[in-house]
């Protein structure tokens, strides 16, 4: 029996990636599709929380062999979603590269699942990517119209990330409650300090109530709790995925820098103001029609910007909520066209 594979970086601490997969299992379940194997680097960890069979992800070459192990011809192979292929450290594109290879090379079918290219500074990353995409995979969905254009060769297919996919959830506003999702940065430690002034005076303006989440823990969560320490707000530690939603959905807005805390606030249909550290913020917002609602982040963060564009979603935050009522459903139309592709490939739909 043709089996299914899922690689992505899951049992990491990050809720984004967490989001990704329980989007895509909730739709290949709904099509009535037999679950995935699902590789993890915390297999019982993921294993009950997305109720799925997982298996160990091991280091270096012995992990390569194992993971080889695993496949037969004829399997599907889905890796990602996400950012997968960037170069933030030099041994991520090689690991996934040799994934889709290995697979290729076992006779397994590989989809290069909903994800995001880049950012790839090196040039030898780069020119990898552009070569053995085409060549490895017999499906390429992207996220973004500039990773399209990265790997034309490969004959990509344009989506929208996964996560959209969870079930609907119900929102229960709390008055003035803004939730925050930071990412930290060694290089942008003053532009941080703006940031903080920025929310202060926000909190004076509209007298808000702040909750800061760590998308990605424990990574994010000493500049969370630094941040609600400064303004009176508060940190949350470790949440499931469950419980981050049901935040998001209490919020008036969400101001959100880490990518998943603003597609999964429009997905309980929040409104959302992003800090654009990464050109997949932007792209996410415009996939949206809301390029205006993003501020740029690092050297040319702009407190005033940040600033008005909170205040201006805030003051309107019924029309946007209206906004992403209508633009919601489209992008989850091409979120669901992902995993319908992958389902035609492995021969299940």
């Amino acid at each position: 029996m043709t089996r299914t594979f899922i690689m992505a970086f899951v049992g990491a601490g990050n809720l984004g990636d967490e989001a990704i997969l329980a989007g895509t299992l909730t739709a290949w379940r709904q099509a009535g599709a037999v679950d995935p194997l699902v590789f993890s680097w915390r297999p019982e960890e993921t294993a009950l929380l997305h109720h799925v069979t997982a298996l160990p992800v091991e280091p270096g070459v012995r992990g390569l062999i194992s993971y080889a192990r695993h496949l037969r011809p004829g399997d599907l192979v889905l890796l990602g979603g996400g950012s997968l292929l960037q170069d933030g450290e030099r041994r991520i594109v090689p690991f996934w590269l040799s994934r889709a290879l290995v697979a290729r090379l076992r006779g397994c079918r590989v989809v290069f699942h909903a994800q995001g290219i880049g950012p790839l500074r090196s040039s030898i990353a780069r020119l990898v990517v552009r070569l053995l995409v085409p060549l490895t995979a017999h499906l390429v969905t992207l996220r973004d119209e500039a990773s399209m254009a990265f790997v034309r060769g490969a004959r990509p297919r344009l989506v929208a990330d996964p996560a959209l996919l969870l079930e609907a959830q119900e929102r229960a506003v709390v008055p003035r409650r803004v939730v925050v999702a930071l990412r930290p940065s060694r290089e942008n430690n003053e532009q941080e300090e703006q940031l903080l002034q920025v929310l202060l005076r926000l909190k004076q303006s509209l007298d808000l109530d702040y909750i800061f989440v760590p998308m990605h823990y424990p990574d994010d969560y000493a500049l969370a709790l630094h941040f609600a320490a400064q303004t009176g707000g508060q940190a949350v530690a470790r949440l499931t995925l469950t419980g981050l939603r049901a935040l998001l959905a209490s919020a008036e807005v969400v101001i959100a820098m880490r990518l998943h805390a603003a597609i999964l606030a429009a997905g309980v249909m929040t409104p959302i103001v992003g800090l654009a550290y990464d050109p997949k913020i932007l792209a996410f917002f415009s996939s949206i029609g809301l390029s205006a609602a993003v501020a740029p982040w690092g050297l040319h963060f702009s407190g005033e910007r940040l600033f008005d564009e909170v205040s201006k979603v805030y003051a309107g935050r019924a029309h946007y909520h209206a906004h992403l009522a209508r633009e919601i459903p489209l992008a989850r139309a091409k979120a669901a066209s992902a995993v319908a592709w992958a389902l035609e490939l492995g021969g299940r739909k």
